[in-house]
């Protein structure tokens, strides 16, 4: 088992972020062949990972997932007003070709779906609060954008949490414990899947 500091673990999530936005924004075009939407009766197999492995990064495997707004070509008018707001929606996917293992464990592959787990969540929580802004005919743009800004962060920070309190899935009780932890909080957002 490696022990990485504190400082160096964020050092490199940091990167890691960095580096697949980058992948995802400027690489290879993405089709719908490529991408997983969170699905709860669907989950993740090894099969689905089919980037190859990166050297550069310390790790057994890698979930990469993003939450999105859709629909993406939104226009917004000179007022910072969204054009048919009331048909925003969230969705957490898993980009298959940008995903990789090195190890193929049941209890990984439970630590990676967690990651995607956590992703719908925040999607949920994110759909929470655009419908009490649609409620509140809210169509400005800039406030649709900082509540994805806000869940986007806290997201990002609970993912840290998750590795960090779970040894990126090395200690399986700690493991468990977030799955219930997070399976509970899901069920919590139910009315907004």
């Amino acid at each position: 088992m490696q022990v990485i500091p504190e400082k160096i673990k964020k050092n490199k999530l940091f990167l890691l972020l960095f580096i697949l936005s980058w992948k995802i924004i400027f690489g290879q075009n993405i089709n719908k062949d490529s991408i997983i939407e969170w699905n709860q009766n669907r989950k993740l197999t090894w099969s689905d990972f089919l980037d190859k492995p990166d050297d550069n990064i310390i790790a057994d495997a890698l979930t990469s997932y993003k939450i999105e707004v859709v629909p993406s070509n939104v226009i917004v008018d000179q007022y910072d007003r969204i054009q048919n707001y009331n048909e925003l929606s969230v969705k957490a996917n898993f980009y298959k070709y940008h995903s990789w293992y090195i190890e193929n464990t049941k209890e990984l592959l439970e630590h990676e779906q967690l990651h995607f787990d956590i992703a719908e969540l925040y999607a949920r929580k994110m759909r929470m609060e655009f419908m009490k802004m649609k409620n509140k005919n809210e169509s400005r743009f800039e406030s649709y954008l900082n509540c994805y800004k806000r869940l986007w962060k806290e997201c990002r920070k609970l993912q840290q949490e998750y590795d960090f309190e779970t040894n990126n899935g090395r200690i399986r009780e700690e493991n468990l414990k977030w799955i219930n932890k997070i399976t509970i909080e899901l069920s919590k957002f139910d009315n907004y899947k």
